[in-house]
C-alpha cells in the first residue's frame, strides 16, 4: 500500500508547496476528480461539458495551489473553485445564447407557448440571480451554495467552515439579506 495515499490533503499540499513535487498532485487528482465531476454535472446537466469543466477546474487548482497561504480546508477550497468556475461558465453560456422571436407567433398563443414563456421568464430570473450572485463576496456565495444548492445542514456547514452553528446561521442570514439587496438594486437599474 502506498503511504502517500494515506496522508491528509493538508500534508500533500504542504509538500507540494515546499518541495515542488508535482507528482503529489496525482493523489489529490484521484481524490477529487469524481467529486468535481459530479458537482459540475449537477450544475450543468451535461456530461461532456462537465468533463471539460472538471479538467479546467483541476488545472486551475494545480496552478493556484502554490498560492495557498493558509491550508485549513483544501476540500472546501476545491469546492469553492468548482462552484465559481461552473457559475462563470453558465453565466457566459447564457450571455451568448440567443433566440430570434417572430412577432407573428404571439397571435395564437397555446398552452404550450404559455408554459414555454413561463420557463423563459424563470430562466431570465435565474440569469439575473446568477449575475447578482457573482457580486457577493466569495464566502457569502460559498455558504449560500453549501446550504441551498447542496442542501447541507447547518451542523455540516459549521464543521466544514470550522465555526459554530450560530455563526453559520448569522452568515446565512446576512448573505441572504445582501443577495436580496443586490437583486433589488439590479432590478431597479
Amino acid at each position: 500500500m502506498d503511504t502517500k495515499k494515506e496522508i491528509s490533503d493538508k500534508e500533500i499540499v504542504e509538500q507540494i508547496i515546499t518541495t515542488g513535487d508535482k507528482e503529489l498532485f496525482n493523489i489529490l487528482y484521484d481524490r477529487y476528480v469524481d467529486k468535481v465531476y459530479h458537482k459540475c454535472l449537477l450544475l450543468t446537466k451535461d456530461k461532456e461539458i462537465s468533463k471539460d469543466l472538471t479538467h479546467d477546474i483541476l488545472i486551475k487548482v494545480f496552478l493556484n495551489i502554490s498560492k495557498l497561504t493558509k491550508i485549513t480546508n483544501f476540500s472546501l477550497w476545491v469546492h469553492s473553485i468548482t462552484y465559481n468556475h461552473c457559475i462563470d461558465y453558465l453565466r457566459i453560456k447564457k450571455k451568448f445564447k440567443h433566440e430570434d422571436y417572430d412577432e407573428g407567433r404571439f397571435e395564437n398563443i397555446s398552452e404550450e407557448d404559455i408554459e414555454r414563456e413561463q420557463q423563459e421568464l424563470k430562466e431570465v430570473q435565474l440569469a439575473e440571480l446568477e449575475v447578482v450572485f457573482q457580486q457577493l463576496k466569495e464566502d457569502e456565495r460559498l455558504i449560500l451554495l453549501m446550504r441551498y444548492q447542496d442542501g447541507l445542514p447547518v451542523k455540516a456547514i459549521a464543521k466544514a467552515l470550522n465555526v459554530g452553528e450560530s455563526a453559520v446561521k448569522m452568515r446565512l442570514k446576512r448573505s441572504r439579506d445582501h443577495l436580496a439587496e443586490l437583486l433589488k438594486k439590479y432590478r431597479n437599474t
